[in-house]
């Protein structure tokens, strides 16, 4: 018996010093994405398919050293079927097969392709270190011209209309989500935000990523852009007014690269893309608005693109009307669109949103024009949330 308190003495010692340990917090989830378009109409070139899906496996891990700094490990597994001739949004609109490809916008006057396969990709892995003086990633990741960036509101995430993820109709053209790399392997620094502003710069070698939303080294015809030494710069500010409530956000994105051509065909150079885009919250209304000039990496091949949108819940359901154009010289379209849209989120793991959807393609050939009425449906899953020391 005597031998009891020197026994639960040493077991509080080592308890102690086990909860001294910092913990490691792991998460796993998954996400589940289908876009149906029940009703549809086209003109021209114009293409609608009527069933697309993502699934996406997320993982982090995390600890918080007792000074403060936060290690993380973050992974991202995504498996999509998108349209079959827009695959990473990059798109063909004429028949010269040694026309180039923009360098930004993946859109060309070479002939498209038809891509049905089901594409899986490790989108996202990436270290990040964050403390008092910022944040460091390394990795597959996003660049902070894209992380930054602040646009029009929209209740569907995967079919909306500027810079979709799923992409119900091969029209689409807007994109002013500012990504000129893609998740190619990177190294981004973020600084602390200070009275609201926050700045960061990204660094990829080689933009070889053959990602499902961006497919930077992805060629049509015979031309292929070589990205190399990508440089992205981004500042983030917001700011919420306290009289009047009223919040607003902002972000500035520019980014530059060495683009040259694999075939040798194409006369590639620098691309060197800006960005802006703003979001004002007051009550229940969300206003928001972004544009995007690039100059493609080739001599008169300017893409531009902006979109607006105002959002608010009503009657039970969360609502948007979006607006937006782009125009690209070097593929010689030009492309408007509007879309309206209802969602509802029906409990933490079921979020259902429909909208129609109307886009218009002017090209050298001809004109077409899309409507459809499409239908997303999203799971969202808690895998296997731990706690370890």
């Amino acid at each position: 018996m005597r031998w009891i308190p020197i026994l639960l003495a040493a077991s509080g010692t080592i308890v102690a010093d086990v909860q001294a340990e910092p913990a490691v917090e792991f998460e796993l989830e998954g996400e589940a994405t289908l876009v149906v378009t029940p009703v549809s109409e086209t003109d021209g070139d114009g293409d609608i398919d009527s069933f697309l899906s993502e699934w996406a496996l997320n993982a982090t891990a995390e600890r918080v050293l007792d000074n403060g700094v936060r290690w993380r490990v973050r992974t991202a597994l995504r498996v999509q079927q998108d349209h079959e001739q827009r695959p990473g949004f990059t798109g063909g609109f004429g028949d010269q097969v040694t026309a180039p490809i923009g360098a930004f916008s993946g859109l060309s006057a070479a002939p498209g392709r038809d891509d049905s396969d089901l594409r899986g990709r490790l989108e996202t892995a990436y270290l990040q270190v964050d403390g008092g003086y910022g944040e460091v990633r390394i990795g597959k990741d996003l660049g902070v011209a894209n992380r930054f960036f602040e646009g029009a509101p929209s209740v569907l995430s995967h079919a909306r209309l500027d810079s979709p993820l799923l992409t119900p109709s091969n029209l689409s053209a807007i994109r002013t989500r500012h990504d000129l790399t893609g998740p190619s392997l990177k190294l981004s620094y973020a600084s602390p935000r200070i009275l609201g502003l926050r700045a960061g710069l990204s660094f990829t070698p080689e933009a070889d990523a053959d990602g499902l939303d961006r497919r930077p080294a992805a060629g049509l015809g015979l031309s292929a852009p070589d990205i190399e030494n990508g440089v992205e710069l981004a500042l983030n500010g917001t700011h919420r007014f306290r009289e009047s409530g009223l919040r607003v956000d902002m972000g500035f994105g520019w980014s530059s690269a060495d683009v040259s051509d694999r075939a040798g065909l194409a006369p590639y150079s620098t691309v060197e893309t800006w960005s802006a885009g703003t979001r004002l919250e007051t009550g229940d209304w969300t206003f928001g608005g972004s544009l995007l000039r690039s100059d493609n990496g080739l001599p008169d091949g300017d893409y531009s693109a902006w979109s607006i949108a105002v959002s608010r819940p009503f009657s039970g359901l969360d609502w948007s009307v979006n607006y937006g154009e782009s125009d690209d010289e070097n593929a010689d379209l030009g492309a408007s669109a509007w879309q309206l849209g209802a969602a509802r989120e029906i409990n933490s793991s079921l979020q259902i949103g429909a909208g129609y959807t109307f886009e218009t393609l002017e090209t050298a050939n001809n004109d077409s024009e899309s409507h459809a009425i499409v239908v997303e449906i999203t799971l969202f899953t808690d895998f296997l949330p731990l706690t370890r020391n």
